[in-house]
């Protein structure tokens, strides 16, 4: 028998039904990163884990096994925080979402782990919702090894020009413009890739020096800060469409809809 796991902390990302009477879970731990867990029995009246298992809320996890889908054995409660409510829930499915699909299994993390614990004390106590969301974005791409540089242009050796303008090219980085009428060629294909839409991903050079030092107090910048980690999670997901967005979106449509009628 592998050495069993104790009090490890963790917070639930994900959890669907197993057979009949269990459950899957996905986990993000403090020290095994991202692993999924079986919880037998979990479906029955009298197990006491299926309860203390919340989403959210910082927990203590035990678990044994010898192959790679180990046994859920014991749950303690952390320091509970207020439910996630409205867009902070929302967002909070969002955040699990991308951890389960960009996180390989049993990666260590132990700093973004620190951060999606930040984040969640911040959506808990229902701090500005964009800027705790950007943060915990650019501190997961900064892991996964996706982060450019916001201070060197990519494939030249000068800082940024605050006075210049950028856009982001995958692999590389930030690509100066110094004519938007002849721009570079990766910019042209870029706009094709975006559908005619890749002016609006232009970014000032003021802009990039502010992320540099994590400065989201202004609006434009916060908006910039959010239109490229969507740019840059997008290309990590290849394609593969997140069902949080989706949800997201019908919300907005139903209090559009709903305000509207009004």
């Amino acid at each position: 028998m592998a050495t069993p796991v104790l009090r490890e902390p963790a917070y639930l990302l994900h959890s669907r039904h197993y057979r009949e009477t269990s459950l899957l879970i996905d986990i993000f731990s403090l020290n095994y990163g991202v692993l999924r867990l079986v919880v037998k029995g979990a479906h029955r009246p009298s197990s006491p884990l299926k309860g203390m298992l919340q989403p959210f809320q910082p927990l203590l996890l035990a678990w044994q096994g010898r192959s790679d889908l180990k046994n859920l054995t014991d749950v303690e409660l952390g320091s509970r925080l207020p439910p996630l409510r409205g867009d902070y829930l929302y967002s909070g499915l969002y955040l699990n979402e991308i951890l389960t699909k960009l996180l390989q299994t049993y990666q260590p993390a132990p700093k973004l782990f620190s951060a999606y614990a930040d984040v969640m004390g911040r959506m808990a106590n229902k701090d500005l919702l964009e800027p705790a969301l950007r943060s915990f974005e650019f501190r997961m791409l900064k892991e996964l090894g996706a982060f450019p540089s916001f201070t060197q242009e990519a494939g030249a050796e000068r800082d940024i020009d605050e006075f210049s303008l950028y856009y982001w090219l995958p692999e590389k980085g930030f690509i100066r413009i110094d004519d938007l009428a002849n721009p570079p060629f990766s910019y042209t294909e870029f706009d094709c890739n975006m559908g005619g839409g890749a002016r609006q991903y232009i970014i000032k050079g003021s802009q990039l020096i502010q992320l540099s030092r994590s400065d989201l107090s202004r609006k434009e910048t916060l908006l910039v800060a959010k239109r490229l980690s969507r740019l840059m999670i997008d290309h990590l997901l290849a394609g593969k469409p997140l069902k949080s967005r989706e949800l997201i979106a019908k919300t907005r449509e139903l209090k559009k809809y709903g305000a509207s009628r009004q």
